[in-house]
């Protein structure tokens, strides 16, 4: 299986440490997906994703850097809604500088899930114009703190302020 990213801006508030927003918002488009022999868009199905305890909140997809925050740890958490995945974070006290980040808003809040298809899990459609693929089952190996985003109408939020 091969790890797919996923690059959207959601809406997020932090309160102290805490970090919240929609990891997955359903039913809504992606931007252009690069693709082998041309781009195509993609939307997630509610309840599309699990998740387990090896579960992790990045910076940049970072693999070899320290997780900001971990399901097994207690420190993330995920809920389904009508909207999407919500999740929640604490982010570690040494890490005043990814706070700093978002209350500058040099990360806007923007953030991007690293996912597996499970066999069977999407649903493929073609036009002469685009393709375009329906996720209905995957495994959210890891949620990540990144520059851009790939859902276009997702909103991020800290603060109070706004941020498309």
């Amino acid at each position: 299986m091969k790890l797919e990213l996923r690059y959207l801006t959601t809406k997020t508030t932090t309160k102290a440490n805490e970090l919240r927003g929609i990891a997955v918002p359903y039913d809504q488009l992606s931007h252009p997906i690069p693709g082998v022999g041309r781009s195509f868009r993609e939307k997630m199905k509610p309840g599309a994703l699990s998740y387990d305890e090896n579960t992790v909140l990045m910076t940049q997809h970072d693999q070899t850097g320290v997780p900001l925050a971990r399901v097994g740890a207690g420190t993330l958490a995920f809920t389904e809604t009508k909207e999407g995945l919500e999740f929640t974070a604490t982010l570690p006290e040494a890490r005043a500088d990814i706070r700093e980040a978002l209350e500058r808003g040099d990360l806007s809040g923007a953030v991007s899930i690293g996912f597996y298809i499970e066999d069977g899990g999407d649903r493929w459609t073609h036009t002469k114009s685009q393709s375009m693929r329906e996720v209905t089952q995957g495994h959210l190996s890891e949620l990540s703190l990144v520059i851009a985003g790939c859902y276009e109408g997702a909103r991020s939020q800290l603060g109070g302020q706004t941020n498309v």
